[in-house]
C-alpha cells in the first residue's frame, strides 16, 4: 500500500486522497513530479509486479494518479486522466503482450497536455517521442505494435509528410524497418523520399529496407549512399556491409 501526503511551503500537510493499494505484489513509487498546462497537475505513479506463471502472465501494472486544484487542500483526482496515462506492460494469457506507452515522465506529460486540449489521438511529436524510446531499448515488438498501419495512417492525415515533418517520418521507417516491418517502412521512407529526396540517411534507411525482398533496387540505394557519403568527405563512417552491398 502506497499513501503520501503534500507539505506546502508554510509545511501545512495535506493528505493525497487516494491510496495505491494493488490486489497483489508490493506496490512502488515509481516517479512523482508537476506538469504545467492550462491547469497545474501533480501526479504520482506506483508500480507492482504481476506474475500468473499458469496463465502465461508476466509484467509490471503502473497507475497513475492525477490531481489539480485550486490550491493543496482543494486536489481532486482526475479519474480520466488518471486512467489514460495508467496500463499494465507484459505478457497476456495467450502469448500476446501489452504495453504501457504514457509512464515515462517526458512522454506522460506530453500525453497529459494533449488530453488537456481534447486531444485523444498521440500527436507526431509524442508519437515520435514514443517510438525513439521504444527503438533505444531494442525494444521491436513494442515498435511494431504502435506503428501499425492504422496508426501510421492517422499520423499522416492529422500531420502529413512535409518538409517539417520528414525527420519523425524517416524515424518511423527505420524503426518499422529495425522491427522487421519492411513493407510499411518502405511506404512511409517513400512518402519522405518524394519530400526530402536529398538526404543521405534515407538512402540508407531505403536500402536496408529493401535488402530484404529487392536486392537489385537495394543496390541502387547503397550506391547513392556512399557516392553521397563520399562526396562529403565521410566515406570513413559507411560501414563495410554497405559497401559490400553497393558493388
Amino acid at each position: 500500500m502506497l499513501k503520501g501526503s503534500l507539505i506546502d511551503g508554510g509545511g501545512r500537510r495535506y493528505k493525497i486522497p487516494d491510496v495505491c493499494e494493488p490486489e497483489g505484489g508490493n506496490a512502488e513509487l515509481s516517479d512523482a513530479y508537476v506538469v504545467k498546462g492550462k491547469k497545474t497537475y501533480f501526479l504520482f505513479t506506483c508500480a507492482w509486479s504481476i506474475q500468473h506463471s499458469g496463465l502465461g502472465i508476466k509484467g509490471v501494472q503502473y497507475e497513475t494518479f492525477v490531481y489539480t486544484g485550486s490550491n493543496l487542500a482543494a486536489i481532486e483526482k482526475n479519474d480520466a486522466l488518471s486512467q489514460a496515462l495508467s496500463g499494465y506492460e507484459g505478457s497476456l494469457e495467450g502469448g500476446e503482450s501489452s504495453y504501457a506507452w504514457y509512464v515515462s515522465r517526458k512522454i506522460a506529460s506530453k500525453k497529459l497536455l494533449d488530453l488537456e486540449v481534447g486531444e485523444p489521438k498521440d500527436s507526431l511529436a509524442l508519437a515520435h517521442d514514443i517510438v525513439l524510446a521504444r527503438l533505444k531499448n531494442e525494444d521491436y515488438e513494442a515498435v511494431s505494435s504502435y506503428l501499425g498501419s492504422e496508426r501510421i495512417n492517422q499520423l499522416d492525415v492529422d500531420f502529413p509528410v512535409s518538409k517539417s515533418t520528414v525527420v519523425a517520418y524517416n524515424d518511423f521507417g527505420y524503426a518499422l524497418g529495425r522491427s522487421g516491418e519492411n513493407d510499411l517502412a518502405y511506404k512511409v521512407l517513400k512518402k519522405v523520399e518524394k519530400v526530402s529526396p536529398g538526404r543521405v540517411v534515407l538512402k540508407l534507411n531505403i536500402a536496408d529496407v529493401l535488402w530484404g525482398f529487392d536486392k537489385e533496387q537495394s543496390r541502387i540505394y547503397y550506391k547513392e549512399y556512399v557516392g553521397l557519403m563520399k562526396k562529403a568527405g565521410k566515406e570513413k563512417l559507411i560501414p563495410e556491409e554497405v559497401l559490400e552491398r553497393s558493388e
